[in-house]
């Protein structure tokens, strides 16, 4: 581990850390003389002179966060808490108004099961200023964070040199975090797809309406595939992160392993239904990308995001200049060799453009009008279907006919309705796909990918400038 890298804050030498301890001890004084009750003082174990770089910032934040949830779950109030931000290391303390031993006894637990748990120096406090030990609540000593042995013994023996603590120390901080970031977009990613097998009225598609043209799925068989597919979300992500130093032009061959199992298991989940074939390659993507930008410590506009996909899908090219010399199998592969319509691949060949330039400034419109989600993804798949060659429309028809309906289409949101009347029309447009057994399943994916690039923005993902992670509010 490069420690370098990630140790960037100032240092800080003996007699600071000194007048810091002084410090820190008369703040607990006044604050057990202002508020007579338990008082928990907490800061991070962070070994050597550099004690602020910013994954100790977001490790600090975090522990913070995780004191109060504890406190919230226990029932017990935090009436005061009074925070100092010091090149010597962050410090808070919070007077709770609760018995000194059941918070110390939860608070050891919290140590002891969250993987940043070792990192942080949680203190508990009686009304009286005596602070509780481990060994007396019956608890375990604390181990040391490089070899598991009593951390006392491994201290006092001088056991492991500061670089091999500080690449402990900072392994801790950067695989929770990284962990923590892949469940946060397999999460997003999942909720993507629930809203927009949700969004009504959709037509020819599975919504809260109806089956649309579909006989062997409903609601329940989308929601049983998006649940069975979030490992393998969080999959792509952690392999983007793990490989962001490599060219991303080689990811394709070993991302494609990962999405022909989490085929496997969709498939298993819904009893061989196939509910999001065509989204597990496009997120895919998206995620493997996302993850490199994040393992170089850069949050991504839309451009940047669209240009690495645009990368990581460059290999798909070759799979065209095979098609065209024939032998085509799937059906994907004749539509291209009879219309020249690449679909999906075609669609990451040339960095999503259906999404990021008809899709998310629709969406992103209407949202801004106030419009709500649900209505908002209405109208937005309306402009993907005009929009896009949906593959899934050919296959249940023609390519005439698919034409025919993105003309159709276009027409109907050339008249401008009014959103209620336009969700009318929509609704009864659903009526005649089902009674063609008409279906824009690729124009589903796109509404699913633009929910999920709008979660994204909501939760802080995905910017409009590029950032470096700075605190644990840039995850958030």
């Amino acid at each position: 581990m490069d420690l370098e890298h990630f140790l960037t804050g100032a240092r800080v030498e003996l007699p600071q850390m000194l007048a810091a301890r002084e410090r820190r001890a008369a703040l607990q004084q006044a604050a057990l003389e202002k508020y007579p009750m338990s008082l928990i003082s907490f800061t991070l174990n962070i070994a050597g002179p550099v004690k602020v770089f910013p994954l100790a910032v977001r490790t600090y934040e975090e522990g913070l966060g995780q004191i109060r949830c504890q406190c919230r779950v226990m029932g017990v109030p935090v009436v005061h808490t009074q925070e100092l931000r010091e090149t010597t290391g962050y410090e808070a303390l919070l007077s709770v108004d609760a018995p000194a031993r059941a918070l110390k006894e939860a608070l050891a637990r919290l140590e002891q099961n969250s993987s940043l748990g070792r990192l942080f120096d949680i203190d508990v406090l009686d009304a009286n200023g005596r602070k509780l030990s481990r060994t007396e609540l019956g608890l375990p000593e604390r181990t040391c964070l490089v070899c598991g042995k009593p951390a006392f013994q491994c201290s006092s023996t001088r056991a492991h040199s500061l670089d091999e603590i500080l690449s402990h120390t900072c392994s801790i901080m950067w695989d929770y975090f990284a962990e923590r970031y892949g469940v946060q977009l397999a999460s997003a990613a999942s909720r993507a797809l629930l809203y927009e097998v949700l969004a009504t009225p959709k037509p020819g598609l599975v919504d809260k309406a109806n089956s649309g043209s579909h006989r062997d799925m409903d609601i329940v068989t989308f929601e049983t595939s998006a649940l069975a597919l979030i490992p393998y979300f969080k999959a792509f992500v952690t392999y983007g992160v793990d490989h962001c130093d490599r060219d991303p032009g080689t990811f394709l061959a070993d991302l494609r392993p990962i999405g022909i199992q989490a085929e496997f298991d969709m498939l298993r989940a819904t009893g061989g239904v196939n509910t999001h074939k065509g989204i597990i390659f496009s997120l895919g993507l998206i995620l493997a990308a996302l993850g490199a930008f994040y393992g170089q410590e850069r949050t991504p506009t839309r451009q940047e995001l669209r240009e690495l996909c645009q990368a990581i899908a460059a290999p798909l090219a070759a799979d065209f200049d095979r098609l065209d010399g024939g032998g085509a199998c799937s059906h994907g592969e004749r539509t291209y060799a009879a219309h020249g319509i690449r679909g999906a691949r075609g669609e990451a060949l040339d960095g999503f453009p259906t999404l990021f330039d008809a899709a998310l400034p629709t969406m992103d419109a209407l949202l801004d009008q106030g419009v709500s989600l649900n209505d908002a993804g209405v109208v937005t798949l309306l402009h993907i279907i005009a929009a896009a060659q949906d593959t899934n429309l050919i296959a249940r028809s023609s390519y005439e006919r698919m034409e025919a309906v993105r003309a159709e289409v276009q027409a109907l949101l050339d008249r401008d309705l009014p959103l209620p009347q336009l969700l009318a029309e929509t609704a009864e447009l659903d009526r005649r796909f089902i009674a063609e057994n008409l279906s824009p399943g690729g124009s589903a994916d796109l509404l699913a990918l633009t929910y999920f690039i709008r979660f994204l923005e909501q939760e802080g993902l995905l910017c409009s400038s590029p950032v470096r992670f700075q605190s644990a509010a840039d995850l958030r």
